[in-house]
């Protein structure tokens, strides 16, 4: 649940200072608060996953219960320069925390107070209450609506099957 909650507040940070997310993952709106969707699969080797990426996390990864360990000291490679600003900026506001006290914390976000139980949140209300760039802001309404857009799609290529 911490790292769900950690993660939220990392890509939130990202978005709103430079326009797109660390982990490029959708939230869902669960219980205790944001959950990254594909992330949370990974965790619970869930099936919608596939092999290869299940394989690529269990690889750097284990998880136990709800513990989840390095199996390696991470690397920063593949993180940009405002990634890892985002990284520190979040572990050093919330990484003392416990996984309720972030639970709380994250169910005061708009995002998560407007989003249906176990559907995905808008992005555009990571904004709400929060003075930031015009331009990202247009930015991320932009990708939301496409996001929308494209989930309509799928909904009605779906319906034209059946």
């Amino acid at each position: 649940m911490k790292l769900s909650k950690l993660l939220y507040f990392v890509d939130k940070e990202h978005l709103l200072s430079y326009g797109r997310t660390v982990i490029g993952d959708r939230y869902i709106k669960m219980e205790f608060g944001p959950v990254p969707s594909s992330g949370y699969n990974l965790m619970k080797h869930d099936d919608r996953v596939s092999v290869e990426d299940q394989t690529l996390f269990d690889h750097h990864l284990n998880v136990c219960g709800n513990d989840i360990t390095l199996k390696a000291p991470a690397s920063l490679r593949h993180l940009s320069e405002t990634d890892r600003e985002a990284l520190d900026v979040a572990v050093t506001k919330y990484g003392n925390l416990t996984p309720a006290q972030l639970s709380k914390i994250s169910h005061r976000e708009p995002a998560w107070r407007n989003a249906e139980m176990n559907a995905e949140m808008d992005y555009r209300l990571f904004f709400a209450g929060v003075d930031s760039s015009q331009e990202i802001q247009c930015l991320v309404e932009d990708d939301q609506a496409l996001r929308d857009a494209l989930v309509d799609a799928e909904l009605e290529e779906f319906i034209g099957v059946l």
